[in-house]
């Protein structure tokens, strides 16, 4: 081919060029389409058009949107548990103006059919088999289900298989050339050319189906079956398609996740044009899924977390001859491709075409999920995306051939298994310690703990991070649920802190606001002031009491104390206060060291005795369920006044007194107030 002495070298030169940078000569023509609106909806991955309005759910909602077509105006949004559907919905469809959907429990494979009979009302059937259903589509007598096969319902309620060949049993139209691609995916264990989307054709009552792995559309009917393919990655290819509807009856529409376009063919596959999220060239995050009303096209975008409508302003006849040909480029080149191709391609086969993951892939704000596509530190042994970092396959084995290792339970119960669950590459901790070695390190985490003198602790040990964490769907820090309850998990509600408040002012206080499971050192309760570049942790919060560390009685160690139960000066503050007991009595706690100065009288309710003679309560004064304490004169913490730490509301705590014994002797009342009088 490129040895042709005849040919010029100039043409040589130029067939090298577009052969090796991934591009060629094709013919093409243009769609235009006008931007109409877009709708901002968390992780939208269904559409339907029903009952005169836009049907959304939204995995990170778990909600159904009702949408005006016409104005984009969200009318409602409703959580599936108000319908009473507990499970993730993967299919949406209408039928006599009544919202259809499927949906999924992951645990036990088991699929439900819902009918819509009024807005509120949802009847439910389970199916049989456990299989995904990955679409639904009716005509004016039937509905249809995707799932490993196809099913067919004149009643909602019986669902009958339908007997069609897979997709790659199914020949090609005539027009159809055999090309290097032909075929290829045949070889891959999940291509049983199986179908993903489908619908019944309005003018000839066939079926076209689409298979999304060999970017195939099969067109249908008992009598007859045919196909063509496209997959590939130049204009006319299609990478990994996924939404499918149909425009005018004649034009179909599918939209690509991989090339992150929406492309435009005839009924025997003849290429009109792509368009982008603007109606131009912009890329779509992940169109998952489109719909039609009329010449606006609908576009659910998962990963960009809208719905967007596009107004379709002309598509070329259909018998409209070839225009000349021009340089056709290399789609998979786009920046916008390239970038997040790694994560498209695992998210291509767990969106509900192999697998439902959707949930983990969510790209809002609050998802909790380990970060992909940062950078790795330190050396590791594990597969890296371009640029050193990490992608979904650094853990995960794609070939689905996961080697042998161990498990651990909540409890540190370690089990032998043949195959890693998840595919993952090594056990758990290993696999995590690839990355972060400093997290092993036994004397300063929460790691290869055994429990030994901890009697009420649940877990007998903690070798594994899975133990607390989970690296998808997870809380704050990749944690299994929320700080408290992960921790009394092990540890026992008892250790809930019952003397510090959890809500205060500025902030929520929880188990790792004083602790730390990694950098800190075991002896010291894993105290976040066992870290090297911490600040401490009760004056974290409480600044105001740290200049008074060491320089009040109160506030100086003593070196009977255990000094090891607590880093640094902050050990003082426990003489006193221990969050996790329940706050006691002021009086008697003062009194467990000052065993002298009790008072010998003044047990009542000094609000109380205020408010029934009609007097206002006064201000700034502490008082404790409303009666008298140490507190209320003595502030332990109190530079100003160290002989006593009397607090500087001196007189106006005398001005209470007097309300009831009167002014006479009410310095002498005052001084004397421990003796007996």
């Amino acid at each position: 081919m490129f040895k042709n002495p005849t040919r010029p070298i100039l043409t040589q030169v130029i067939i090298l060029y577009f052969f090796f940078c991934g591009s060629f000569l094709r013919a093409e023509t243009s769609i235009r389409a006008k931007y109409l609106y877009e709708v901002k909806i968390p992780g939208p991955s269904i559409i339907e058009p029903c009952a005169d309005h836009l049907w959304v759910y939204s995995v990170e909602g778990k909600d159904l949107w009702k949408v005006n077509p016409q104005t984009g105006s969200v009318l409602t949004q409703t959580l599936l548990s108000k319908l009473n559907i507990q499970w993730p919905i993967t299919a949406l469809g209408c039928y006599n103006q009544k919202l259809l959907a499927a949906s999924i429990d992951k645990t036990s494979h088991t699929a439900y059919f819902h009918i819509f009979e009024e807005p509120s009302k949802v009847s439910t059937q389970v199916l049989q088999g456990k299989n995904i259903v990955r679409d639904i589509f009716c005509d004016i007598s039937s509905c249809y289900l995707i799932r490993d096969k196809l099913y067919r319902s004149q009643n909602l309620k019986n669902w009958d298989e339908v007997s069609i060949s897979s997709s790659s049993d199914i020949p090609k139209l005539k027009s159809e050339k055999e090309h290097y691609f032909s075929n290829w995916q045949d070889q891959f264990l999940i291509a049983k050319g199986s179908y993903f989307r489908g619908f019944s054709d309005p003018r000839t009552k066939n079926l076209l189906l689409l298979d999304s792995i060999r970017s195939a559309i099969v067109t249908w009917s008992p009598s007859h079956a045919e196909k063509w393919e496209s997959w590939g990655f130049r204009r006319g290819n299609l990478l990994f398609p996924k939404g499918f509807a149909i425009l005018n009856q004649d034009v179909l529409v599918i939209s690509d996740v991989g090339l992150k376009l929406i492309s435009f063919f005839n009924r025997q596959g003849k290429y009109f044009g792509s368009i982008g999220a603007d109606g131009k060239n912009q890329r779509f995050g992940y169109p998952l899924d489109i719909a039609i009303i009329g010449n606006t096209l609908y576009s659910v975008d998962f990963l960009a977390n809208k719905l967007v409508a596009l107004a379709i302003e002309h598509i070329p006849e259909k018998d409209s001859p070839t225009p000349a040909l021009k340089v056709q480029e290399n789609l998979f080149r786009h920046p916008d491709v390239v970038k997040y191709f790694s994560e498209t391609r695992c998210l291509n086969c767990h969106d509900g075409l192999q697998t439902y993951n959707l949930e983990r892939f969510l790209n809002i704000s609050e998802r909790h999920t380990h970060p992909i596509r940062v950078e790795v530190k330190q050396k590791t042994k594990l597969p890296l995306w371009s640029g050193g970092k990490v992608d979904c396959f650094s853990c995960h084995q794609p070939h689905h051939n996961a080697p042998a290792g161990k498990i651990v339970d909540q409890f540190g119960k370690i089990q032998s298994v043949a195959t890693l669950p998840y595919q993952l590459r090594k056990s758990i901790p290993e696999l995590c310690l690839e990355c972060h070695s400093e997290k092993g390190l036994t004397e300063k985490n929460h790691f290869q703990i055994k429990r030994k003198r901890l009697s009420k602790v649940k877990a007998k040990q903690v070798v594994s991070c899975s133990q607390c964490h989970k690296m998808h769907q997870s809380h704050t820090h990749l944690l299994k649920t929320d700080v408290i309850n992960l921790c009394t998990t092990c540890h026992g509600q008892s250790q809930v802190p019952q003397g510090h408040p959890l809500h205060t002012k500025d902030k929520e206080v929880t188990c790792i606001s004083c602790h730390t499971t990694h950098g800190a050192k075991k002896e010291f309760h894993f105290s976040r002031g066992s870290v090297e570049t911490s600040k401490g942790v009760c004056i974290e919060c409480h600044q105001e009491k740290k200049e008074a560390l060491g320089m009040v009685d109160h506030l100086k160690q003593d070196p009977k104390h255990d000094i090891y139960s607590w880093p640094g000066q902050e050990i003082v503050c426990l003489k006193c206060h221990y969050p996790h007991a329940k706050k006691p009595k002021t009086t008697a706690l003062c009194l467990s060291c000052h065993k002298n100065r009790q008072a010998t009288h003044h047990e009542k309710n000094v609000v109380a005795l205020l408010e029934r003679a009609g007097l206002p309560p006064p201000q700034n004064i502490v008082f404790e369920e409303g009666k008298l304490s140490c507190a209320t004169c003595h502030d332990p913490h109190n530079l100003a006044h160290s002989e006593k730490y009397l607090r500087p509301q001196e007189e106006n705590i005398k001005k209470v007194c007097a309300t009831c014994h009167g002014d006479k002797d009410m310095n002498e009342r005052f001084k004397n107030y421990h003796k007996r009088q």
